[in-house]
């Protein structure tokens, strides 16, 4: 799925899946030949990667995730493989019952659930039929069994559509769920599939055609942040532009014993195009973050004992800003009493966009905060940082990300970034999964880097909801580059290295 020359990808709930299978069939297309279309396509999927197995255990369950998995059997079987089948229902209906009467009448051989572990050892793939993308909630306990035995055996798994277990809308997982090696998508890539904790559980992600006409498709709720979404999005320099309308931002950040952050934040913005930059940090920071930056024009703020701005530093931001187009808000300023009191004081008094990451996100009491504003707002949390604004555990917003990002949209007004392996993006009724990215991000600084890729995209002129996929694209991007060239290792990455592979990044969407 992460691959950054897949265009157009779609992504579907179930119930926009369920709503372009009945578009087809109220065109006049059975819904036998959607599924023998998807079950073949799936199949041929199968073989290219695995060729043809010598056993293979297919898993059904009831409807037609289960009749899907019988013509699976079937063409297993016509490519050479030794079938067994699981059948969990005593009863099918329509499709799945005729594509279970032509596995009888071909002598295929079915397992009863006793037989189950034994069938598991001696076979070299299994295809999960069991549950389809419409599932949500919690497994049943015998079909919980059936799944916990599945993920404890050697054979490699091959999820259909969506892996059991999965809420194929959300990627939620409430209990047992199927860990594949690949799960096959028939027409659109399943929501669930690509977001965690479901992500997690497909392995590989593949799309199959089954035949939906164009006139039958659906528009997806949500988008594949891919390199195809975003060209033509990204503004470019014009030959009468100067450096004020090549984008102005004020980078608010830092203090006496944190200046890291404050340089990276200034260098992922110069990289992503910004014309000029401002700088404020705690007074005794500044002649070191002057020194580390040496195109941007740093200043000091008033700032305790602790070397932390305080809020005496919010008039001193103020004036700065009427210079700037964008603000990035809050990287390693600290938090406390008097960085809440900095905050709201900025965000009250400013229509600039700003982006809130970090200590700014930690010193919000709640979302309503930035409901207040007018002007567009973002913020890029961790699970940790969202969970402590919504009031919330982090494990259960790593549990529900794409609820809880949703829900923090909608409380604040504002885009919200979920940072994640499946960074989310939402604002409004629109939702995004990034398609960049690798472990290596997972290391300081990165965030900061984020941080300045996106605000100098605000100070563009980009609507926040588009400078804030890109901006994540973007740095998912140049962390992929730098893999590509170097072949080192996923931990050797730090984040300036990212640096030098942004503009690399920006070039594929320009």
């Amino acid at each position: 799925m992460r691959d950054p020359e897949r265009g157009n990808l779609k992504l579907y709930t179930a119930n926009e899946m369920t709503r372009a299978d009945n578009g087809a069939q109220s065109l006049g297309i059975p819904g036998g030949v959607l599924m023998e279309r998807a079950a073949v396509a799936m199949t041929e999927e199968i073989l290219a990667r695995y060729g043809a197995p010598r056993r293979a255990l297919v898993v059904c369950g009831g409807g037609n995730n289960g009749g899907d998995g019988f013509v699976i059997a079937r063409e297993l079987r016509r490519a050479g493989t030794q079938v067994a089948v699981l059948a969990t229902n005593d009863e099918y209906t329509g499709d799945a019952r005729t594509n279970l009467e032509v596995l009888k009448n071909l002598n295929v051989r079915f397992v009863e659930r006793d037989g189950f572990e034994e069938e598991l050892r001696e076979t070299d793939l299994v295809v999960d039929a069991l549950l389809g993308t419409g599932f949500s909630g919690e497994v049943r306990e015998d079909l919980a069994e059936l799944i916990e035995k599945m993920n404890v055996g050697e054979a490699p798994v091959v999820a259909v559509d969506v892996p059991s277990g999965v809420d194929g809308s959300t990627g939620e997982v409430a209990g047992a769920a199927v860990r594949a090696d690949v799960t096959v998508c028939a027409h659109a890539a399943k929501a669930g599939c690509v977001i965690s904790p479901g992500a997690e559980h497909a392995g590989e992600v593949a799309v199959v055609d089954i035949g939906i006409p164009l006139e039958a498709d659906v528009r997806p709720s949500m988008t594949w942040t891919d390199a195809a979404s975003l060209r033509g999005l990204v503004p470019r320099r014009t030959h009468a532009a100067h450096k004020y309308s090549a984008g102005s931002l004020l980078v608010v950040a830092g203090s006496a014993a944190t200046t890291g952050a404050t340089v990276m934040v200034s260098r992922g913005a110069q990289r992503a195009g910004c014309g000029i930059i401002f700088v404020v940090t705690s007074g005794s920071a500044a002649a070191r973050v002057d020194a580390a930056l040496t195109e941007a024009l740093v200043s000091g703020a008033p700032e305790d004992e602790a070397g932390l701005m305080t809020d005496d530093a919010v008039e001193h931001i103020l004036e700065q800003s009427q210079r700037a187009s964008a603000i990035v808000l809050g990287p390693a300023a600290g938090v406390g009493e008097g960085g809440r009191r900095l905050v709201e004081g900025v965000l009250g008094g400013t229509d600039l966009p700003v982006l809130l990451d970090a200590d700014a996100i930690t010193n919000l009491p709640d979302p309503e905060a930035l409901a207040k504003r007018s002007a567009p707002t973002a913020v890029t949390p961790h699970a940790g940082e969202l969970g402590r604004l919504l009031g919330e555990s982090t494990g259960d917003i790593s549990a529900r990300r794409l609820h809880f990002a949703r829900r923090a949209a909608d409380e604040s007004g504002a885009c919200v970034l979920l940072k994640g392996n499946d960074t989310l993006v939402v604002e409004g009724g629109r939702a995004a999964v990034n398609s960049t990215g690798t472990p290596a991000l997972a290391t300081a600084g990165t965030g900061d880097v984020l941080s300045g890729v996106i605000g100098a995209l605000l100070s563009r002129g980009m609507p926040s909801y588009d400078a804030v996929r890109a901006g994540a694209w973007a740095h998912g991007r140049a962390a992929e580059l730098w893999l590509r060239e170097t072949s080192w290792p996923v931990e050797s990455m730090s984040a300036t290295d990212l640096l030098p592979h942004l503009p690399r990044a920006f070039a594929e969407v320009l």
